[in-house]
């Protein structure tokens, strides 16, 4: 993504923040980043050898498979993802990876190595083509194919396929569910964002805004809100905000539960105060109703200057999924 954005400090805001969550990255200002700011060590993110294009194309389309063999050659162990759309995908997985290149694929692991070819499509319609290379694969190599708990078919660990063009947070559960439908293995495939990591994501894809809610006038707090009657998603919360515990609130009103404005000749800025998450663990408390004592939130930054200091490893920690790979990892 780092080549999409419109600057070298847009890849590394983008790419540490990707880095709270994955160890995978290409994007060197993204780890450089994370070392200056966050504390991190000199390698935050991984990658693998990997061809592009050019590396296979320059090759002639007669020399396609020569050039594939020799990534293959050069990275014998390990992870090396190789590019098989420059020509023909189609040919490429079924005659070269599926037929000439099959022995040495397979020869990639053995009882002192292991090795994996990672099968890179990159143009058509992201859902239909990876289900259509999975399928290619799982018959040239049906003799070492498994089936999981589940029912669904699964390659031998040598060989795995990765989508990285027109992949971003919507696509992802789409092709998931084509390969679903088909019981093809979701461990068959990883995925690789680039420009729609970085660049395809603004305040609007999950509704992020930020909004003044509360002013002092001559000493007296005031709610801040805006309302517009033409886009009811545009109604902001009122007045000083706590975020809190449920379980740690008290007695909360369900007549408090806030209600957005009624119409035109509704109450602007709806009724109530009581802003609940999806999951109904958390509230945040408007109005200045709430519990500063309690509020989970933190000051990080504040009139210019830095109040807590944090670390990437502690980011990662607090943002794992239960019993994730940083859970695991940091002390």
């Amino acid at each position: 993504g780092f080549r999409g954005v419109s600057s070298v400090e847009s890849a590394a805001l983008g790419g540490t923040a990707h880095l709270v969550n994955f160890l995978g990255t290409d994007t060197v200002a993204a780890m450089l980043c994370a070392k200056k700011y966050y504390g991190a060590g000199v390698v935050s993110g991984y990658s693998v050898p990997a061809s592009e294009h050019s590396t296979i194309t320059s090759w002639g389309v007669e020399g396609e498979c020569d050039a594939m063999e020799n990534m293959l050659t050069q990275y014998p162990e390990g992870l090396v993802a190789c590019v098989s759309d420059s020509f023909d995908l189609f040919r490429a997985c079924k005659d070269y990876w599926g037929t000439k290149l099959k022995d040495k694929i397979k020869g990639r692991v053995t009882n002192d190595k292991f090795g994996r070819l990672v099968v890179r499509p990159d143009s058509g319609d992201p859902a239909t083509i990876v289900q259509q290379v999975l399928e290619i694969l799982l018959e040239q190599f049906k003799e070492d194919v498994t089936v999981t708990s589940t029912g669904h078919r699964l390659l031998p660990p040598y060989i795995r396929v990765i989508q990285g063009d027109g992949v971003d947070w919507e696509s992802i559960p789409k092709i998931l569910e084509k390969l679903d439908q088909a019981k093809i293995a979701a461990d068959n495939v990883g995925f690789g964002s680039g420009g729609s990591l970085l660049q395809k994501l603004n305040r609007d894809t999950f509704k992020c805004a930020f909004k003044c809610a509360e002013i002092v006038v001559n000493g007296q707090p005031r709610d801040v809100f805006k309302d517009p009657i033409t886009d009811k998603g545009k109604a902001s919360k009122k007045g000083r905000l706590t975020l809190q515990k449920v379980e740690e609130s008290g007695d909360l009103s369900p007549d408090d539960v806030y209600k957005p404005r009624q119409g035109e000749d509704g109450v602007p800025g709806g009724t109530g105060f009581l802003h609940y998450s999806p999951c109904r663990k958390f509230v945040t408390i408007a109005s200045g109703k709430g519990d500063a004592s309690k509020d989970i939130l933190e000051f990080v930054y504040r009139n210019g200057e830095l109040t807590k200091d944090q670390t990437l490893d502690e980011i990662r920690k607090r943002a794992d999924i239960p019993d994730g790979p940083f859970t695991a990892t940091v002390p």
